[in-house]
């Protein structure tokens, strides 16, 4: 255990977290709190797609809502819109957000919410829902699980051999790949890897993968019929820098469309793949922009400042990231005292 994780259990148990909370009642809001999460999953050893995705077990997001519910004022997208544009926020107010679009979202954290009077934002990756393929991440992650044989060789983008005795670094090196890889042709290079692993891949066994996974569209507007929000994760889920810029727009503005078409939303906030900022990336910046989106979240660590709010950058809003590594009173510290706060710098 490190020195933060004795601090904070330290500090969780002797109340001084709580105290901090409830002095903070007293005072305007300086900041809110946004909180992302993705899959809602206990993955064993044996689990098929990517673990690093399952960022909060079932039993952990519960107790996490626990805390938030009696610590904060959960807020859906709308009220801190308003916030952003001057209107009153809450005291202590937060934002719990989903990126992808799993099933989990709607099985495991939708009862969740609804038992503790919450809401939370969902920003789906509109092309995976509609087509029913399976993130790309987890086909890799599938792939490597079943791959036969002791290593890895590929030939597309650059030649590349991966030694299999540790999956896990193997998977983490493809999926590191991909995020880099600028005008990758993501397609040819799945269907290589399936080759390469010699593990039998067709759009039948990919849709009933899917199935296990990802939220449909009729489950997307119970969501939505729930109280949920509804929000753009792109069509795609690719880097956005690493995209061609007729690629980009059409990308961007494809699950606005896809939004508007089966969910009825008009959706004009979008959390980016992989959590990046495209603050060095004004090209990108004016995509996403010129798209329609007026709100742009980020795996940056941190809280949202809104002391200032004129003086945001609302394309680049700070999240704080969540992991199942977290114990309770690491998840209480992160939000409670900044200097606690836990860097995930690139998630799904």
């Amino acid at each position: 255990m490190g020195l933060r994780d004795r601090a904070a259990r330290v500090l969780h148990a002797s109340g001084a977290l709580g105290a901090a909370m409830r002095a903070r009642t007293l005072l305007p809001p300086r900041s809110v709190a946004i909180l992302t999460y993705h899959h809602v999953c206990d993955p064993g050893r044996d689990y098929r797609f990517d673990p690093d995705v399952a960022d909060v077990t079932p039993a952990q997001f519960r107790r996490q809502l626990a805390i938030l519910t009696r610590h904060f004022t959960v807020i859906d997208l709308p009220t801190l819109t308003r916030g952003l544009d001057g209107g009153p926020l809450p005291r202590n107010p937060c934002l719990i957000t989903f990126d992808d679009g799993y099933r989990s979202n709607y099985t495991e954290a939708l009862p969740a919410l609804r038992a503790a009077g919450a809401t939370a934002t969902f920003f789906i990756t509109t092309g995976f829902t509609t087509h029913r393929r399976l993130y790309w991440w987890d086909r890799i992650a599938y792939v490597v699980h079943q791959a036969a044989g002791p290593r890895l060789r590929l030939t597309y983008p650059s030649p590349i051999e991966l030694a299999l005795a540790d999956r896990g670094a193997a998977r983490s090196a493809l999926v590191k790949l991909v995020k880099n890889t600028k005008d990758l042709d993501l397609a040819r290079f799945l269907d290589e890897l399936a080759v390469a692993a010699a593990v039998p891949w067709d759009a039948a066994r990919e849709r009933a993968l899917a199935e296990e996974l990802i939220m449909t569209w009729d489950e997307v507007r119970a969501m939505r019929a729930a109280g949920m929000t509804i929000e753009s994760h792109t069509r795609d889920h690719r880097v956005l820098e690493t995209m061609p810029a007729a690629a980009l727009a059409e990308d961007l503005a494809g699950a606005r469309a896809d939004l508007a078409r089966e969910v009825g939303v008009d959706s004009r906030a979008i959390a980016y793949p992989v959590g990046r900022t495209i603050a060095r990336y004004p090209a990108v910046k004016a995509a996403v922009a010129d798209a329609g989106y007026r709100l742009g979240f980020t795996n940056a660590s941190g809280k949202l400042d809104v002391r200032r709010p004129a003086g945001l950058d609302r394309l680049n809003l700070a999240r704080v990231a969540v992991d199942r590594d977290l114990t309770d009173a690491m998840f209480f510290a992160q939000l409670a005292a900044p200097g606690f706060a836990y860097t995930r710098p690139e998630t799904a």
